[in-house]
């Protein structure tokens, strides 16, 4: 820099470690992110000559990721974690049946809601992830339960796309309240230029009508904010589709003109390849929960066929196993192991498909970290065994990386977790409200 030369203030500084900029590169080591108003503005090798911050992030042993992104989610989930139902539970449909929907989703209200996305938020920060896509699934809580959502959301920090699974399986009255919910929340919600926004949901074709379907397509037509599903988790859905339709699930959607390019649909456990070249040519992006399958389960969905269709996948925790770290690992072995092909599902793929996949699916601007991007931003320790470098580094964080290690989180130009530590919420009360809200869900289920 020459003598003289007036430096350019940013808002924060993040630099010293092995900066991956996307699943495609650059990559630098070491390298820098600069911020301002919740963007990035700079990217780059070294140390950021001209320029200087209101903070700097100085992390020498670490490596810079874009923030993780859960593109399907179930907070509330975490209340059910060890719950002492003694139901026998076979396939996906005793799941729903005999278990979640009586025990869980039947049984939330607006105080178990909050306190679980309390706990449900800290968890997520501290693992690395910057943007979820909840489906809130609380028919006896409604409405105004994705308000409470949202509210913890915004208080901790970190960017939402949230929806409430509108069903008709309570009754055609509940159904409607359901779709509303989501309506008047998007209405409020995404006119804003805030962290937290909303979507359109509804289950499936063995829970909706028709009627209902083709309700909840024409109020995405008119909002624009899109329809999160879930598709085919399953066999039943198949098998309803077939006995009461004659036509595969996607035959059916396709037929009601509901499929578009702002579809989301997760899961897609059983799905066929030809319903796979239907969706291709609607422009439907697919969400993959690959160990949510496995509790349930419900299979190995066929993700590398999704690929070959060049349809956008996502990955996403289903509120399960929280970790995306995690996810990533499984998502890298599973298919491997599937298709007995090491070569299926490189590093750089799944990569992608938990960064950037999942934030333009969900209409953010961001999951990269490059100019003009949200700064939602990831610092990782150093833990490996094994020196890292720009050629390894994807292939050490799919494989071998893991939340716990994750030092420092960046939403929206904001630090939200510093030194392995949450500082937008007391975590030991979120710990304690959330027990008290799983003793009040399971109060009298060991007795059924």
């Amino acid at each position: 820099m020459e003598d003289g030369e007036k430096l350019t203030e940013t808002d924060l500084i993040v630099l010293g470690g092995l900066v991956v900029g996307s699943a495609e590169g650059p990559f630098y080591a070491p390298g820098y992110v600069a911020v301002t108003d919740g963007e990035i503005v700079a990217v780059g090798s070294g140390k950021p000559n001209g320029l200087t911050a209101q903070k700097k992030v100085v992390k020498k042993n670490s490596v810079i990721i874009p923030g993780l992104v859960s593109a399907h989610d179930h907070m509330y989930g975490v209340l059910a974690h060890g719950i002492p139902v003694k139901t026998n539970v076979a396939s996906f449909w005793d799941f729903l049946n005999l278990f979640w929907w009586p025990y869980v989703e039947d049984r939330l209200d607006k105080k178990l809601i909050e306190a679980a996305v309390s706990y449900a938020v800290v968890e997520r920060l501290k693992t690395g992830t910057t943007l979820i896509a909840d489906i809130l699934e609380a028919p006896k809580a409604i409405p105004g339960a994705l308000d409470v959502e949202a509210q913890v959301l915004k208080s901790a920090g970190i960017r939402g796309v949230l929806s409430f699974e509108a069903t008709e399986r309570l009754g055609p009255d509940n159904g409607l309240l359901g779709l509303k919910e989501n309506n008047d929340f998007i209405k409020k919600m995404n006119k804003r230029n805030g962290l937290v926004k909303g979507m359109h949901c509804i289950h499936t074709t063995f829970t909706c009508s028709p009627e209902f379907i083709k309700k909840c397509r024409e109020q995405a037509k008119e909002s624009g904010a899109g329809i999160h599903i879930h598709f085919e988790e399953g066999l039943y859905e198949t098998e309803h589709a077939l006995r009461k339709y004659g036509k595969l699930p996607a035959f059916v959607y396709e037929e009601l003109g509901f499929w578009g390019s702002d579809v989301l649909a997760s899961q897609c456990v059983k799905t066929t390849v030809e319903e796979l070249d239907v969706m291709a040519g609607h422009g439907v992006k697919i969400s993959h929960q690959p160990l949510s399958n496995g509790e349930v389960g419900g299979g190995i969905a066929p993700v590398p066929e999704m690929l070959h269709r060049n349809i956008t996948v996502c990955l996403g925790t289903d509120g399960f196993i929280v970790d995306m770290f995690e996810v990533m690992r499984n998502t890298w072995l599973l298919h491997k192991a599937a298709k007995e092909n090491a070569s299926v599902m490189p590093a750089a793929t799944v990569f992608k498909m938990a960064t950037e996949n999942g934030a333009s699916t969900l209409g953010v601007k961001s999951g990269r970290l490059e100019k003009g991007y949200k700064a939602d931003i990831v610092v990782v320790k150093n833990m490996f065994p094994t020196p890292i470098t720009t050629d390894n580094v994807l292939t050490q964080l799919v494989v071998y990386g893991s939340g716990r290690w994750v030092d420092t989180v960046v939403v929206d130009g904001r630090i939200v977790v510093e030194n392995g530590k949450i500082l937008t919420f007391d975590e030991r009360r979120a710990k304690q409200d959330c027990l008290k809200a799983a003793e009040k869900l399971w109060e009298g289920v060991a007795d059924v």
